[in-house]
């Protein structure tokens, strides 16, 4: 008498990196998805908020989605998802009827656990059901609201720790003793070890929950909001937050993203495993000269991983940035990498740069971005177009 259950978050379909798309990675992570659920034969799967990286994306994200809740629908997989931060309210809120009409059962705005809060997922032999507390985000302007559909006075959320605590806590007073009972939670538990990727504003201090305000009672805590993969620390009940499906941004390069499988019976905690993901690019650090990375572009290392590359040089290099293009095409960022001994002339940004003749002008911002005497050879060719300029003029 249990249930077995898929617990993913953090999707963030639309995103880009370096306005480079990964639609294809989307697609290819989110089949590698399903195919786990249906290999390990869960009864449901939890999405934990983030299902989008904005409030108004690309029609190719739409796409993913709905592919993939129809493939999970053929499966007979039912779905019960919550909105996070990225993802706009009202959007999901509209789709709702669409998503159910496929198995899943999206959340976009916190509701009353009789009205709709609470969200029943059944194991497939119908001898086990989970009771999922479905808490959305909740940004610190609408807690007013939220509380109010509590009937919580103001001293409810005199902070927004005490508030989350509390609203937790009124979702936790529905949970049964027959039911294996699940928080989804899109949240900051206080001192998770950030990803990487996630959006600043929102796992600052203000924004932090005290991991013993997370209800004690609960089979299982199914977190999202933080990109990188772990156990919740602190907690009472097992809790984890499943991390996002790509690594997203090059904060997130040392990090293997998998999706977790929960197995729990009433009265008793779960139990959690990880089963780790494989598609998508990698994102790569790559550091060395002009040489060392030319040689690592032909060794085949790299295979099709999105590139960071810092390059050693002994000042700068004009054009060297595209000469690293032509040899590691996926290289996002191209970054120099030498001692910067010259501070510029002291007083130049205060002073400003009007007061100085053209020339000057030129070597100061030379000074300033870079960090070291313009090359004289590069003086040299201003000196020339200017006086091109002059002769035209």
């Amino acid at each position: 008498m249990s249930i077995r259950l898929l617990h993913t978050s953090d999707w963030h379909l639309g995103r880009t990196i370096r306005n480079r798309p990964r639609t294809d990675e989307f697609a290819a992570v989110l089949a590698e998805v399903v195919a786990i659920a249906i290999d390990q034969r869960v009864d449901g799967m939890l999405v934990a908020g983030d299902l989008y990286d904005s409030r108004a994306p690309a029609p190719e994200a739409d796409a993913i989605l709905v592919e993939t809740l129809v493939h999970l629908h053929e499966a007979g997989i039912p779905v019960a998802a919550i909105g996070g931060n990225h993802d706009s309210a009202q959007r999901l809120e509209a789709f709702a009827p669409l998503y159910r009409a496929v198995g899943a059962t999206v959340v976009a705005n916190v509701h009353r656990p009789a009205d709709g809060g609470l969200v029943e997922l059944a194991s497939r032999d119908g001898s086990t059901t989970a009771l999922v507390a479905c808490v959305p985000f909740v940004p610190e302007r609408r807690f007013a609201s939220t509380a109010a559909l509590f009937d919580a006075p103001e001293s409810w959320y005199a902070t927004y720790a005490d508030g989350m605590g509390n609203l937790l806590d009124a979702f936790a007073a529905a949970f049964r003793p027959d039911r294996v009972n699940v928080v989804l939670a899109h949240l900051y538990a206080d001192g998770s070890l950030l990803g990487g990727g996630e959006r600043e504003v929102t796992v600052g201090l203000e924004y932090a929950v005290s991991p013993a305000r997370l209800p004690a009672t609960a089979s299982y805590l199914a977190l999202g909001h933080i990109h990188r993969p772990q156990r919740v620390a602190g907690t009472a009940a097992p809790g984890r937050y499943s991390g996002s499906l790509l690594q997203l941004d090059f904060g997130e390069t040392e990090q293997q993203k998998s999706v977790a499988i929960v197995e729990a019976a009433p009265g008793v905690p779960a139990t959690v495993g990880e089963v780790p993901l494989s598609a998508g690019r990698r994102l790569v650090d790559l550091r060395g000269t002009l040489d060392e990375l030319t040689v690592a572009a032909g060794d085949g290392s790299l295979g099709d991983a999105w590139l960071r590359v810092l390059v050693e040089t002994d000042g700068p290099v004009p054009g060297i940035a595209d000469r690293v293009r032509e040899a590691l095409p996926n290289a996002l960022d191209v970054r120099l990498v030498y001692d910067r001994t010259a501070e510029g002339e002291p007083g130049a940004r205060s002073a400003g740069v009007s007061v100085l003749d053209p020339r000057d002008q030129f070597a100061a911002y030379e000074r300033l971005t870079h960090g070291v005497e313009p090359d004289p050879a590069l003086l040299a060719a201003f000196d020339e177009v200017l006086a091109l300029v002059h002769e035209d003029g």
